[in-house]
This record gives structure tokens, C-alpha cells and sequence, in this order.
């Protein structure tokens, strides 16, 4: 896996949550599991920093399943990377599903 850096997403509940990101047809490991956004990850001009548009978030309890969105396929919405925080306990991941929805109200959610 080869990560492309760190980005916090922050929840309606003010938290922030680390996420690391990866290109979006990255193969995890089975069984990992965890919260995802998925993103369109573009450079500021002139900073050299990375912006992340939120396109689809989601929990799932294995990464190597295909994830689902409003049925627009994520390419053609010009998705290209996928945030990852990490989470085996699924009580744990719907809480911080939940929270990120509450503040990015995600049309599509998995």
C-alpha cells in the first residue's frame, strides 16, 4: 500500500479523525477494517499542500470488499483516492461513520 499522506477529517461532533490516504484502487490486506471517505485529492497550486473533495464515506469490516456509493460509478465522479481510518470494532466505526455524516451529509453512503 502506498500511502499519500495524512488528512484529518473532522466530525459534527468537532472531533477530528486521522485518516490516511491511498490511491483509490488500492488493495488492502483482508480484514482490515475501518471508516473511508473517498475523495477527489488535488494540489493547491503554488503550496504544494493536498485539498480533498468528500465524494462517498462508509465503514466496512473488510476494505478488500467493493465499496458502494449512489450509483454513480466513483470515476465518474473524478473520485481518486481513498481516506482510510483504521477501526476494528464495529461500534467504534458506525459512531465515527455517523459523526462525519452528521457534518458532510454524504448522498452516498455505504
Amino acid at each position: 500500500m502506498a500511502k499519500l499522506g495524512v488528512v484529518r477529517f473532522t466530525g459534527k461532533s468537532g472531533n477530528q479523525y486521522k485518516f490516511n490516504a491511498y490511491p483509490l484502487r488500492t488493495a488492502f490486506k483482508k480484514g482490515m477494517a475501518g471508516v473511508y471517505v473517498v475523495t477527489v485529492r488535488r494540489q493547491v497550486e503554488g503550496t504544494g499542500a493536498f485539498r480533498h473533495k468528500h465524494i462517498c464515506l462508509g465503514q466496512t469490516d473488510d476494505l478488500r470488499q467493493p465499496l458502494t456509493g449512489d450509483g454513480k460509478s466513483f470515476a465518474e465522479r473524478g473520485a481518486n483516492c481513498i481516506c482510510v481510518h483504521s477501526e476494528r470494532d464495529k461500534t467504534a466505526r458506525l459512531g465515527i461513520e455517523q459523526d462525519l455524516i452528521g457534518k458532510y451529509h454524504s448522498a452516498g453512503n455505504a
